[in-house]
């Protein structure tokens, strides 16, 4: 075995190291009757200047392949170093590259040794930063470790049909007007991934979602509401993809930071990466004809096509004049197939080949690829238990004399100071408490997170805070609600105040579900979706337009300040209760007419919509 010795020299955050690719530090071999200081003496005289530097000699030796290296550190951050042979070079340690795995780990045991010597300096603080950035890039793991594979040839030419399919009627439905073409495309979509991917994994919040995705479609084929038709269009396919996603991995949990992670991965990137499989799979799948029969079957395709289009324009003519229905609908041919133009076939043509990739994609993707495993992350605990505390007392009692005024004077009416009245002191402030409602939520989550607590009695009494602040924030919500319905009371609904009011309450609910999560330590992503899916499936049927019209106009006649405008802008979902308030006198004929505009003229089956076609019945 050789005896060696290897440098690390340090000026600063600078290391110095060899000018090449790889075995970048430098390794000196040990003369006979050399001591290791010795032999680093004479190697640096030809190579690098120093002045006065603090040496350490490593005790520990390394065997590499036929050689034992002894390891020293020479710290030169506080004195003048000049290279004087030109293959060495100092670089910023921070940006290292091509360091093997031995040259690391000396490198990881150099920091422990100047641990356990007491040994601080700015050099030894730099390589232990860099070493641990540099270590944590390159034995990162993959979030999701994935497998690969390739789906059954006659399963993947049953996936190119059905996506063939779903291009098609999506292209004809998106230029109409949105009503039972919906909840169709969504059913073709669900049963694309039943038929080819199946039901993997049987996940109550995947069918819960699978569902949701379905009762929303439905939305489209009966209400006209403006602000959840759009909305919809967002809700739906993320409810139908988590759907699908949680159907399929079991190891995919539905924990906010790993499904966020596996979505982004497995429904978009993976159906992003599989669209390029359609043209190999039907390459392979047809293309796999030796060159001689190809031409055989060519020229018996184009003989074909040659007696086919003159049979064919002969026929068309014979039957044409056989019967006028036919011939109309032969001349109307682009109108009964809702084309217009050859502009407008080419724009279907390309968002027909777009939406059959992309579910080609995604059911490829779900079919063929397996997780192996999902490496969750660790939240980094980096506030300190003592601050936190420290804070949170600070912010409980300013908070608790906030509710003392707020029952005093919102909730028991007692006398208001010289100036105040109480109709506006209740009405005020609405906007500003929900924003801090919402604000509290994530704070305490936040914290509760990534507090360092060091034992049991810190994190009752952590626990106990969060409690207290969780409290007086739903009393905050609770007075949001209260100044809402006094506010509305006298001014009216607005699809705004309802849907604020309801994010409030479901803030509420969520606050409710945090005391469970700081007492309990339950997770709260599941429930809180699950909370809010529902409540805005119920938003979507209660048929807030109708609500807020009924109730506007029992107000109209005690309020002056209704807005009978604001009831002609409402959807056609609002045709019951304008109807009774036009047939009262309320609504007049003008407002009630500009409402009636909003009907929308369809031609197809498909765009069928019951409020649409039934407002003036």
């Amino acid at each position: 075995m050789v005896n060696a010795v290897s440098l690390v020299l340090m000026k600063g955050e600078r290391i110095l190291l060899l000018n090449r690719e790889k075995n970048r530090m430098p390794i000196i071999v040990i003369r006979d009757n050399e001591t290791p200081e010795k032999c680093i003496e004479r190697w640096t005289k030809d190579n690098v200047e120093i002045g006065s530097a603090k040496i350490i000699k490593h005790d520990k030796t390394f065997k590499v392949e036929n050689y034992n290296i002894n390891l020293i550190f020479i710290d030169c951050s506080n004195s003048e170093v000049k290279l004087l042979n030109e293959d060495l070079v100092f670089e910023n340690c921070s940006f290292v590259s091509n360091l093997n795995k031995v040259e690391e780990g000396m490198l990881r045991s150099l920091i422990i040794k100047c641990g356990l010597l007491n040994y601080k300096s700015f050099a030894v603080e730099s390589l232990a930063r860099a070493y641990s950035m540099s270590n944590a890039f390159k034995e990162k793991k993959p979030f999701i470790e994935l497998e690969k594979g390739r789906m059954d040839s006659n399963k993947a030419i049953g996936l190119i049909g059905l996506a063939l399919l779903i291009g098609a009627l999506f292209s004809v439905f998106v230029f109409n007007y949105l009503g039972v073409s919906v909840p169709i495309i969504i059913l073709l979509m669900i049963g694309t991934f039943i038929k080819i991917v199946g039901i993997k994994n049987k996940s109550i919040i995947g069918f819960f979602f699978l569902i949701s995705s379905f009762i929303l479609s439905i939305t489209y084929g009966i209400f006209t509401n403006e602000v959840f038709r759009v909305l919809n269009l967002i809700v739906i396919p993320i409810s139908l993809f988590s759907g699908f996603l949680l159907l399929t991995y079991d190891k995919v949990e539905f924990k906010a930071i790993s499904f966020i992670a596996a979505f982004l991965e497995l429904i978009l990137a993976e159906s992003i990466e599989n669209t390029t499989k359609l043209p190999k799979e039907l390459k392979d799948r047809f293309g796999s004809v030796d060159s001689e029969k190809k031409n055989g079957y060519m020229k018996y395709v184009i003989k074909g096509l040659f007696i086919s289009i003159p049979t064919l324009i002969v026929l068309l003519m014979l039957l044409s004049g056989a019967d006028e229905i036919f011939n109309y609908y032969l001349s109307n041919i682009w109108d009964y197939i809702n084309i217009k133009n050859i502009y407008d076939f080419i724009i279907r043509f390309i968002l027909a080949s777009m939406l059959m990739f992309i579910i080609y994609g995604l059911n490829y993707g779900l079919s063929s690829t397996k997780v192996i495993k999902v490496n969750n992350k660790n939240i980094n605990k980096t506030l300190n238990s003592t601050t936190v505390i420290t804070v949170l007392v600070s912010v409980i009692l300013v908070y608790l004399v906030f509710t003392k005024i707020q029952v005093s004077y919102l909730y028991l009416n007692k006398a208001l100071p010289e100036g105040f009245s109480f109709s506006e002191y209740a009405r005020k402030g609405f906007f500003q408490l929900v924003f801090l409602v919402f604000i509290n939520l994530v704070t305490i989550i936040t914290i509760k997170l990534k507090t360092d607590v060091k034992n049991s009695k810190v994190n009752s009494v952590l626990n106990i805070m969060y409690s207290i602040i969780t409290l007086l924030t739903l009393n905050m919500g609770t007075a949001a609600i209260y100044k809402m319905n006094l506010y509305i009371s006298e001014f009216g609904y607005t699809r705004l105040r309802i849907l604020v009011q309801v994010f409030t309450l479901f803030l509420c609910i969520s606050l409710v579900l945090l005391l469970a999560f700081i007492i309990r330590e339950k997770v709260l992503f599941k429930p809180i979706a699950i909370t809010a899916m529902i409540i805005y499936i119920g938003l979507n049927y209660i048929n807030i337009d109708n609500f807020i019209a009924k109730e506007n106009i029992k107000l109209i006649e005690k309020r002056a300040e209704i807005d009978l405008w604001y009831l002609s802008t409402l959807s056609l979902d609002a045709k019951e209760a304008l109807s009774e308030g036009r047939k009262n006198g309320v609504v007049s004929n003008e407002y009630y007419n500009l409402w009636v505009n909003k009907k929308v003229l369809t031609e197809h089956w498909y765009e069928y919509n019951y409020m649409n076609e039934n407002v003036l019945k």
